[in-house]
C-alpha cells in the first residue's frame, strides 16, 4: 500500500491514508478492517438568536405557568361555590350573586389568557361553559331557572 500524505486531516478510506502534511509515499503493512474518517470538530457554541430564543421561551413559560395557574384557582373557587349554594334546603335566589361575581371574574381571566395565547380559544370557551352549566345546575335545583321546552320554543 502506498501512504499519501497531503490532506488536513486524517482519513483512511479503502487502503489509502490521507495526513496532513508534505507530500510523501510509502507502504501500509496492515490494511484496515473498514473505511472511517478521523476528523476533530470543535464544539460550536449556541448561536446569539438561538440563546435569546431560549430566553424568551423561558420567560413566557413562566408568564403561562402563572396565568394557568391563576385560571385554574379562580375555577375550583367557582366550582366549589355551587356545591355549597345546593346543598342549602332554603337557598334565597339572591345567594346566587356571589355566585355571578365568582364566575365573572374567571371569565375575565380566562378570556385574558385567551387573548395573550396562553390558553387555545376552545379551551377558554369549553371552561367558561363548563362554569355556566354548573351554576345552571344550582339555579335549576331550587326552580329558579325552568329550561325552555322544545314545544314553546316552535
Amino acid at each position: 500500500m502506498i501512504i499519501l500524505e497531503l490532506c488536513v486531516c486524517v482519513c483512511v478510506c479503502f487502503g489509502w491514508i490521507f495526513v496532513s502534511g508534505s507530500l510523501s509515499f510509502s507502504t501500509m503493512t496492515q490494511k484496515p478492517t473498514r473505511p472511517s474518517v478521523v476528523c476533530e470538530a470543535a464544539p460550536k457554541k449556541k448561536a446569539d438568536s438561538a440563546a435569546k430564543r431560549a430566553r424568551q421561551a423561558e420567560k413566557r413559560r413562566i408568564y403561562n405557568k402563572a396565568r394557568k395557574s391563576e385560571i385554574k384557582t379562580r375555577m375550583k373557587k367557582v366550582l366549589e361555590a355551587p356545591d355549597v349554594l345546593r346543598k342549602k334546603p332554603d337557598a334565597q335566589a339572591e345567594e346566587i350573586f356571589p355566585l355571578e361575581k365568582l364566575i365573572a371574574e374567571a371569565y375575565s381571566v380566562i378570556d385574558k389568557a385567551v387573548k395573550v395565547g396562553t390558553l387555545h380559544r376552545n379551551t377558554g370557551a369549553r371552561r367558561k361553559s363548563h362554569l355556566a352549566r354548573r351554576k345552571k345546575t344550582v339555579e335549576i335545583h331550587h326552580g329558579w331557572y325552568a329550561p325552555a321546552l322544545a314545544a314553546n320554543a316552535a
